[in-house]
Formats: structure tokens, sequence, C-alpha cells
């Protein structure tokens, strides 16, 4: 369940990438408020997940991508793994604050404790695609370090549409300890899942641009 863009087939089948042979659970998504396109996938209790790359990608992979989770007020946390696992790959564990603030922490885990904060990948909270109402709260963050992260000793993992890309989630319907606080403890989740993406879908043309819009508007009425 990993993202590793693989040199040879039997490398890519070993890791759990493959070319476009399978269905995928996401869908495409066009959000009106922000203007990007997202591939989308709703969890059973529908918590909604959407990822939005850039069009055209660098070669070595680094860029930013866009991430946005919408989900029922009664979740007390929702996180998103960007490497399909919840261990070894950049976390975005989300909360409401209260009822105009979403909190957006940056974690990696180890192993079934409480992941720590994870500097390499930073998320910015873009005022436009994040709001919270009586049912539901949202957030629409930038990340920095999501598209590739990894060192020489391990190895590097990547995004690369070429592949169908597993991500990962989380969630729990407890209240994490501290909501105010990015650094937050929280407690082990609900449930899990890991939804194959085609990111294909996902890709935005002039993306640097709509997204550095974004951070220039005020935030929609919820």
């Amino acid at each position: 369940m990993h993202m590793l863009r693989a040199a040879t087939t039997g490398v890519a089948a070993f890791l759990g990438l493959a070319p476009r042979q399978f269905d995928a659970d996401s869908s495409v998504y066009v959000d009106s408020v922000t203007g990007l396109k997202f591939a989308s996938y709703t969890t059973n209790n529908q918590i909604i997940y959407r990822v939005a790359i850039p069009d055209p990608l660098p070669a070595d992979f680094v860029y930013d991508t866009v991430l946005q989770i919408v989900s029922p007020i009664a979740v007390g946390w929702a996180g998103f793994a960007w490497g399909g696992s919840m261990t070894y790959n950049p976390l975005a564990i989300a909360w409401a604050n209260g009822t105009h603030n979403v909190v957006v922490s940056s974690r990696i885990a180890y192993g079934y404790y409480t992941p720590p904060e994870y500097p390499t990948a930073t998320y910015e909270v873009l005022k436009t695609g994040t709001h919270i109402n009586a049912t539901h709260w949202q957030v629409t963050v930038k990340c920095k370090g999501c598209s590739k992260w990894g060192d020489e000793d391990i190895g590097f993992s990547e995004l690369d549409p070429q592949y169908q890309t597993t991500f990962g989630f989380a969630y729990s319907n407890n209240q994490v300890d501290t909501p105010s606080s990015e650094t937050s403890s929280f407690g082990i989740h609900d449930s899990i899942g890991h939804p194959v993406y085609e990111l294909e879908g996902a890709k935005n043309k002039d993306f640097a641009s709509k997204v550095s819009a974004l951070q220039r508007r005020c935030s929609p009425s919820a």
C-alpha cells in the first residue's frame, strides 16, 4: 500500500502499484467553491477525502498538493495517510476546534501510539473551502512535502499519476485532548481504510495561481 514509483514491473507489483487495470475507488469532483478538480473518495460514514495536484508535474515529483476533508460534525478527528498506511509516511490529522476553526496537524507514525509531529510536511489552511456548519466541518489545505518523502537510506516514495495510488484514512468518534493545539494528543482510531485513487483525474492546469488566489479570498459562509 505504498506509492513508490517503480523501476520495474516486479517491484511495482511487490509494492501494490499497478497500471490502470482495476477500477479506482475515487471519482472526479470539481469544486465550485475553490475551482479545483479533485480525485474524491467518500467513506462509509460519509467522510470525504479529496486530493488535487498540478498539471504538468515536475520531473522530480516534488510539488505542492491540496487536500480537502469534509467530515460529519460528530467525528472527533479524521486522518489521511499520503503513503497508504499509518506508518512511515506523511499524515494529515484534522479536527474541528469550536464552531469556527478547523485544525490540521502534520504527523508521522512509527507505531501504535500518538504520532509525533512531522515538520518535513507542512500544511497551510486555505480560507476558501474551509468552514464549519451545523452538520459538517470542511478544511482545504495546501501541503508542501506530501508528494515525495523518504531519504537515501530507506529510499523515496512519490505520488506518480502513472499508477493508481493507494491512500489511507482513519477516524475517531472521540475528540482530541486539546482541540486548539496542533500538537494535541488523541486516542486510537475507530476505523481505517485504504482506497485506491486515480490521480490523473486530480490534475489542475494553472494549479499554483489557483491555489494562491484561494489564500487571498475570504472564507465562504457556512
